[in-house]
């Protein structure tokens, strides 16, 4: 028949202490890792949808700027040259921000931007909304 011994014991719970150690060490900084991944892309997620939501609001000034140049007698070359800069405006002032969240990101969050331009960047918030 086998015994234990207080030895066998004492040697047996000291192991089991120190794996439970390190198992807790293990899986606390593991939960930190993904907890942080989590903030950081539900922060992503808050600022692309927020620059929409500015877009709009500037398209939404453009259409008043449109209707105000009608009224104010401007030629329709004149509204036509104007809309094409306010475009372009636009579209540059997208793909910037896009373009400089992604480059002021840190080294080890670039990863979780899997986007380079305002496009993607609207594809990933539709993506992601559709999933939630």
């Amino acid at each position: 028949m086998l015994e234990l011994t207080t030895n066998d014991l004492t040697a047996f719970c000291v192991m089991a202490f120190f794996a439970g150690v390190f198992a807790s060490m293990f899986l606390s900084r593991f939960l930190e890792i993904v907890h942080t991944w989590r903030i950081v892309q539900e922060s992503v997620i808050s600022i692309i949808w927020m620059l929409t939501k500015m877009v709009e609001d500037i398209s939404f000034l453009q259409e008043l700027k449109l209707k105000q140049m009608r009224e104010s007698g401007f030629t329709t070359e004149q509204i036509r040259q104007f809309q094409k800069v306010d475009d372009q405006f636009l579209t540059n002032w997208k793909d910037n921000a896009i373009i400089s969240i992604v480059k002021r990101a840190p080294r080890h969050f670039k990863t979780m931007l899997p986007f380079h331009d305002w496009d993607s960047a609207t594809r990933f918030l539709n993506n992601t909304l559709k999933g939630e």
